[in-house]
């Protein structure tokens, strides 16, 4: 725990399995354990307000070359959809989607916002549609080289969506579709125990950094959701949690 806590991207199972003196396929299980007890528990999930970025992210790997074979690009392809809600300042609230469609993001928003909030996103036209629930929407227009408008962008929610980027990149190297839920909920987990510090620029100017919470503050927050919590091995060698079965 204090390995996954305190790591920036989170801590590969081979190398986790060297460190603790245990096999790869036992430190890989002790990890899901782990990340089940950052899954945060419903009552402990309050719905984002004030001002909330939205933004969708896909998960895959580059298909490998064929020769004469024109593979797709972004929404075309058949990498996972991942939505992102992020709280300005605060926290951040991610599922897996079945795509970008309307009737698949709406509900997923209607869960995480509250109504009274201000959305802010890019320009899909999904979010043109969904904005009209809420208090207020802005956006910008990414495919006019528009990422900010004075204080109407997404780039929070791009960040946490980088963030996942690089886990997948320098420590995981493959997330599956099967199993990238928990790996979400490890990583909103370091972004959610944080605490907003106000600093000066060379220039004089103030900005505020995010900066992580202590790490024994972080170990509570995960031992608090231990109760309750199991996760065992199947027959072939895979494991479930509770009424949920992962091969």
């Amino acid at each position: 725990m204090y390995y996954m806590v305190n790591s920036s991207k989170g801590v590969s199972s081979v190398f986790l399995a060297k460190w603790v003196g245990v096999s790869q396929k036992t430190a890989w299980k002790i990890c899901h354990a782990i990340r089940e007890m950052m899954r945060p528990a419903s009552q402990d999930s309050p719905m984002l307000s004030g001002i909330v970025e939205l933004d969708e992210k896909y998960i895959g790997g580059k298909p490998r070359y064929q020769q004469g074979v024109i593979h797709k690009r972004g929404k075309a392809t058949e990498k996972q959809a991942v939505f992102v809600a992020v709280q300005r300042h605060g926290p951040v609230c991610s599922a897996l989607i079945q795509s970008d469609k309307a009737c698949d993001i709406n509900p997923v928003v209607k869960g995480f916002v509250q109504p009274s909030a201000s959305l802010m996103t890019d320009h899909n036209k999904v979010y043109q549609y969904i904005g009209r629930q809420f208090a207020s929407h802005c956006w910008v227009n990414h495919s006019e080289k528009e990422y900010a408008r004075g204080d109407v962008h997404n780039n929070t929610a791009e960040s946490f969506s980088s963030v996942l980027e690089r886990a997948k990149l320098g420590v995981f190297h493959c997330l599956s579709k099967k199993h990238l839920q928990r790996y979400l909920h490890e990583i909103g987990f370091r972004w959610n125990n944080r605490m907003p510090i106000i600093k000066k620029s060379s220039t004089g100017k103030e900005k505020i950094i995010m900066k992580s919470l202590p790490v024994m503050d972080m170990l509570r927050s995960v031992l608090q959701n231990a109760h309750s919590r199991q996760l065992r091995r199947t027959k072939n060698v895979g494991f479930y949690v509770l009424n949920q079965c992962f091969a």
